[in-house]
């Protein structure tokens, strides 16, 4: 069962105290308990040993959870009521979907604890959660449109982990998956034309380095797959909690405060993954560096990829792995 499937088991309290929860024992996690308070938020509650220095660490409360240190609670578990301290965290949502996607982060961060965690253990691994939700609140870097695109190449690639093991860290980087010699720039199109703007780096690079462009028809349909949804389909495929967490830290930061809406906005699966193709950036039309003048820079075109023979990615002859993984 999925941490939400435990969740959605457990009764909402009817007491109205913010300190009182229903909750679950978690057997992967002796230390950890899933519960729900009387608002019907999930709750993760994680017993640790206290360290003296970290009795008196900061609270945190964010747009979307709260963090609460050696917080003294009463848990109802089997009809079983018990007081004790514990480090709370509270997903403030209660549309099922982002409380999935919670969810989803705070198993990568369970898995990252050793079975019985000092508290000084569990405070430094709260910072990387707290900073994924931090990003919910700042200003979106991409659209949902372009981030779609590149998850729906993840999670159509061989190997996903290698994908993601070379996803830009931040999305201003110049290409979206990059591997030194071997880059990858995803290119989404709504219209169902391959009509895409380029800058003049990402169709001019060094010699030595080999840029191919990924199209994608995203259409935006009532009955297709979000964010999300596609988060969950790559979740599904990886093992190493390192690039669970970073593929969770890259969504949210892209995302920022238009995290609620990715939700409502879904495109068609099927085309998506069927109008798929692959450029060489040696057959795309450009504007030659040669042609740009010294002191001119960031320069944007469009180019129609239209009548351009795509190309198999795997067989193109390289060293590396981001390729031949795609």
């Amino acid at each position: 069962m999925s941490l939400l499937d435990v969740f959605l088991e457990i009764e909402i309290p009817q007491t109205e105290n913010p300190k009182l929860f229903n909750a679950t024992a978690l057997s992967d996690f002796p230390f950890a308990k899933i519960g729900v308070n009387y608002l019907g938020f999930p709750v993760i509650l994680i017993s640790s040993k206290f360290d003296q220095p970290h009795l008196s660490q900061k609270n945190i409360k964010l747009k979307y959870i709260e963090l609460t240190h050696n917080l003294e609670c009463k848990v109802s578990e089997n009809e079983n009521s018990k007081i004790d301290n514990y480090s709370v965290i509270i997903f403030k949502s209660n549309e099922e979907t982002l409380q999935n996607y919670f969810l989803g982060i705070a198993q990568s961060l369970l898995n990252s604890l050793s079975k019985k965690p000092t508290q000084k253990e569990v405070f430094e691994t709260f910072k990387n959660f707290v900073e994924i939700f931090r990003s919910l609140t700042e200003t979106a870097t991409k659209t949902i449109q372009g981030l779609w695109a590149e998850l729906i190449l993840i999670e159509q690639s061989k190997k996903p982990e290698t994908l993601i093991n070379y996803w830009h860290n931040i999305p201003e980087e110049k290409f979206d998956f990059n591997a030194d010699s071997e880059k990858i720039e995803v290119k989404s199109s709504s219209n169902l034309e391959r009509v895409h703007i380029f800058t003049a780096e990402q169709l001019n690079p060094t010699i030595d380095c080999q840029v191919i462009i990924a199209s994608v028809f995203t259409k935006q349909v009532s009955n297709g797959l979000n964010i999300l949804d596609l988060l969950d389909k790559i979740n599904k495929q990886i093992v190493e909690k390192e690039l669970k967490e970073k593929i969770f830290r890259i969504v949210s930061r892209t995302l920022g405060n238009t995290f609620e809406q990715t939700t409502k906005i879904k495109y068609d699966y099927d085309l998506a993954k069927n109008s798929l193709r692959f450029y060489r950036h040696q057959d795309i039309s450009k504007v030659e560096r040669i042609n740009i003048p010294e002191r001119v820079s960031e320069v944007k075109f469009k180019s129609d990829l239209t009548n351009i023979k795509p190309t198999d990615i795997t067989k193109i002859l390289t060293d590396g792995l981001l390729f031949k993984d795609t």
